[in-house]
């Protein structure tokens, strides 16, 4: 293959939210390297042109507040050196994991749309630094909003990268979308491997790593593109003046290969247009290796996912006052609590030291505000949720008498009067019809908390005297997709089709029997297909805990040992020796039926665990099995992980993820090198072989493991054992930067559903979505009007669809996301409010063609498996 003549060399600060100093000081370091980086352009704008300093800001996120802080000065400074192409801007937000929802995905690039429209910059490429992996989704919404060029540069620490490596693709994406990736070297390379910049040891670094490109048939290119950041700080260092000198001496001496400094928007158009049309096309997610980390907090990241899901109903119901003529939204606050959840979703998690040195200050703090991201996101959250859903309310119905705080001199009746006429009032956020049992939410008569509905706050938690229930009561709804309506809590929901006793419960369409030995799942017995889907794995039953340590005195280095001089950075320990224990000393209880549900509490101890309760329920009339587990975890720092465990009694298995809302086929559908050996599942899992299958939904806990316990098989390809789903819930087996222990009573939560024949991706993604988004209840509300009513009707069920206040004020935003794959136009019909105009917008929201619009009714085309946003516009009410 060719020598290389030409290294394009991108220098840029990689952005960690921490790891190197506290989040705080991280982000305002990033601002400050603007003005540096402006400083540096300017000494050596005199150079020749390849030579002259260029300066990359990898992620937006730091960038606008120094932008909208900066002075007229400083931005046509700015302004300035970025039309010469000297300073150039990323399109990611941040450097991510896969645990962001659609939505999010789609916010994370709202400040491009700002920096565009605001400021006249320039975004023509996306860079994704250090993480294993980045959203195949990516591939549509930056080719959607102009965004044509990704750069990849994978840490292969606890890791792997595509091969070649490193190479080009055409990534396509699952709606159409197309990217022209550049899957590259670690931007340690430019630096610390290459020595680029370092006279000293450049001339015994560079020379073999370029003859063993030009001797690489996989490797057709006569240059390197490369990434370097500061030869000290690697990490959220500032700009390299010697970097930028070293390539005017280098190239003024006219030593060969050529050193061009670049930036990724100009390199990638270069690229493109002169090697684009003889790359190959590429399709599936790039799963993300370091996606294992985030069970270094697994409460925290329950937080979060929860988060994600009731963002969505706040802006359902935001949108719905807007439609209607009211408002009162607060676009900015709801954007704080979407990069709040994204901060936690962002990759770094904590310090260098959180392994070394969990108890220092340097390391607790920085945990302190990583876990804040996640409980600022969820407070400020349930507040605008509980905020919408009140307005949304009023404008329907009146509230009842308020209550007062009761000293105790009062009797209940006194301090809480009941106001004749009102119920509960239960709205539906999801787009299709639901039969649903709510728990009436406890009275507290108006008082604290305001920011929480009282569906979500702990019941029987007195203040002022706040009424407890002795039992929970449960009412039965019937609604409509994106409807509400208003029920009795006087009418108890039926139980005629549950029973319970001994070890089992029961409804309609389930038996389900527990073993009194481990606890878990005997008989999982499906009586409309004929079919006991309880299975068990080396001797674990489904729902089975399992605590598993390392058997070995070399702690984490038993897992992967960390070597820079590699050009992998270290070794994978294949297959270590772990030592795996299930539950022990199990109580199962007795089952018990009340108000709709049939439940049965099994409690167990575990090694690592100082005591854990599982809770099975069965609802009456519905396919679904609820497993949840509340365990009291102790704090361990040695290599641990906890596993729930769903084997299922199938034959052959094949398996079907949800991979930030892209229905995927593991292997098939998904990059070569990326990992197999766990999946970050969004909503859903499902296993299947063809005649029967089940459906997982892990709400809080988002690894899961196909086919058995995978953990340290490094696997190139899916192998499956048998059919079987792992939650890998919680572990600590990062060396750096992730969590070494974590503590106290963690929720661990989950659905399943059985179903004839192989996945359907729609019923398992409306599965999902109703198991994760509970209806929003509110207590003690009179009707106005109807008893009933709904947004809008959709008449395609593969779709979802979500619907949020349009960022500018300007009607709402709809949101479909095809799941069925086929051309075709889709109605949604609105009943609330009558829309003035409709057109497409881009994922960003940048207005696009007009819709057809027939009365209240809006045809909108749709193309594969792809994202559709568009703004409905309405008249005065």
């Amino acid at each position: 293959m060719p020598a290389i003549e030409t290294l394009y060399v991108v220098n840029h600060s990689h952005t960690d939210i921490g790891f190197t100093d506290h989040q705080d000081v991280c982000l305002r370091q990033h601002r400050e390297y603007v003005e540096q980086a402006l400083a540096l352009i300017e000494a050596t704008a005199d150079r020749p042109e390849e030579s002259r300093y260029r300066w990359t800001v990898e992620v937006t996120g730091p960038l606008l507040p120094w932008l909208r802080d900066a002075s007229p000065a400083q931005l046509e400074r700015f302004q300035h050196w970025h039309r010469a192409g000297a300073i150039d801007v990323a399109a990611m937000q941040y450097n991510l994991t896969p645990l962001l929802n659609v939505e999010q995905l789609c916010r994370s690039l709202y400040p491009v749309r700002s920096l565009r429209d605001e400021y006249g910059l320039t975004v023509r490429a996306a860079m994704q630094c250090d993480v294993n992996g980045v959203s195949w989704l990516f591939a549509d919404l930056l080719s959607a909003i102009g965004v044509d060029f990704v750069t990849m540069a994978v840490n292969e620490v606890r890791g792997r990268a595509p091969r070649p490596l490193p190479g080009a693709f055409w990534w396509d994406g699952p709606g159409g979308g197309r990217v022209l990736a550049w899957n590259g070297l670690h931007y340690l390379f430019g630096r610390s491997i290459a020595k680029l910049g370092d006279p000293r040891f450049v001339d015994r670094a560079l020379p073999s790593i370029l003859d063993q490109l030009a001797v690489r048939d996989d490797y057709p290119f006569d240059f390197l593109y490369c990434q370097s950041t500061h030869p000290m700080r690697v990490d959220n260092g500032p700009p390299d003046r010697r970097m930028a000198d070293f390539v005017h001496h280098w190239n003024e001496e006219a030593r060969s290969p050529r050193i061009v400094l670049t930036t990724p928007g100009e390199f990638g158009a270069w690229f493109s247009t002169r090697h684009g049309d003889r790359l190959e096309a590429r399709r599936g997610d790039w799963v993300d290796w370091w996606s294992d980390g985030v069970a270094s907090s697994a409460y925290e990241t329950g937080i979060n996912r929860t988060t994600h899901e009731l963002l969505l109903a706040a802006e359902l119901l935001g949108a719905w006052v807007r439609a209607e003529g009211g408002d009162g939204w607060d676009p900015e606050r709801i954007a704080r609590a979407y990069e709040q959840s994204t901060l936690y979703d962002e990759h770094t998690w904590g310090a260098f030291a959180s392994i070394a040195a969990p108890d220092s200050l340097f390391t607790k703090a920085q945990w302190n505000r990583k876990s804040w991201f996640a409980y600022g996101a969820a407070m400020e959250t349930h507040d605008m949720l509980a905020r919408a859903a009140r307005t949304f309310a009023d404008g329907r119905a009146d509230r009842g008498t308020e209550g007062r705080f009761n000293l105790g001199e009062l009797t209940d009746e006194e301090a809480y009067p009941k106001t004749d006429g009102t119920g509960l009032l239960v709205v539906n956020t999801l787009p299709w019809s639901r039969s649903v049992v709510v728990e009436e939410p406890d009275l507290r008569g108006g008082g604290a908390p305001v920011g929480m509905l009282e569906q979500f706050f702990p019941p029987n938690v007195p203040w002022g005297g706040a009424l407890p229930h002795e039992r929970t009561r449960r009412v039965r709804a019937e609604l409509e997709g994106f409807g509400y309506a208003f029920v009795s809590p006087d009418e108890p929901a039926s139980s005629h089709d549950l029973a319970a006793g001994e070890g089992f419960v029961e409804n309609a369409r389930y038996r389900v029997e527990i073993d009194a030995a481990s606890g878990a799942v005997a008989s999982w017995l499906d009586k409309e297909l004929g079919h006991d889907f309880a299975g068990e794995q080396d001797g674990i039953g489904l729902g089975g805990l399992v605590y598993e340590t390392v058997e070995s005195d070399r702690d984490r280095d038993a897992l992967f040992v960390m070597d820079f001089s590699r050009d992998d950075f270290g070794i994978w320990q294949v297959d270590p020796a772990f030592r795996r224990e299930p539950a022990r000393a199990v109580r199962v209880g007795k089952g018990r039926v009340h108000e709709g549900v049939a439940e049965i509490e099994v409690d167990v101890q575990l090694a690592g665990i100082s005591g854990a309760r599982c809770r099975y329920a069965l609802e009456s009339g519905r396919a679904a099995l609820a497993v949840e587990w509340t365990i009291d975890k102790e704090h361990v720092t040695d290599p641990e992980s906890v596993y729930v465990a769903f084997p299922f009694a199938l034959g052959e298995p094949s398996f079907r993820l949800d991979l930030n809302g892209i229905p995927c086929t593991p292997d098939a559908d998904q990059l070569n090198g990326t990992v197999r050996d766990w999946y970050p599942v969004r909503r859903w899992a499902d296993v299947s072989d063809g005649e029967r299958g089940v459906t997982v939904c892990p709400l809080d806990a988002p690894l899961l493991q196909l086919g058995g316990i995978t953990t340290g098989k490094a696997a190139w390809e899916l192998t499956p054992e048998g059919p079987a789903l792992y939650s890998w819930a919680l572990n600590n087996h990062w060396m750096v930067n992730f969590k070494a222990s974590q503590g106290g009573r963690i929720p661990l939560r989950y659905r399943l559903t059985t179903h004839a024949g192989g996945c359907d991706d729609i019923a398992a993604a409306r599965f999902a979505a109703e198991e994760a988004t509970p209806p929003v209840v509110l207590r003690d509300y009179a009707p106005r009007g109807p008893r009933t009513g709904r947004l809008l009707a959709i008449d395609d069920r593969g779709v979802e669809v979500t619907a949020k206040p349009a960022e500018d004020g300007d009607g709402i935003v709809v949101r479909l996301h095809d799941l069925d794959g086929g051309e075709r136009t889709v109605e949604l019909d609105f009943e609330a409010a009558s829309p003035a105009s409709a057109c497409r917008v881009s994922p960003v929201e940048k207005d696009d063609e007009p819709l057809e619009l027939r009365a209240r009714t809006i045809r909108v085309p749709l193309n594969g498996r792809g994202i559709t946003s568009l703004r409905v516009r309405f008249g005065r009410p």
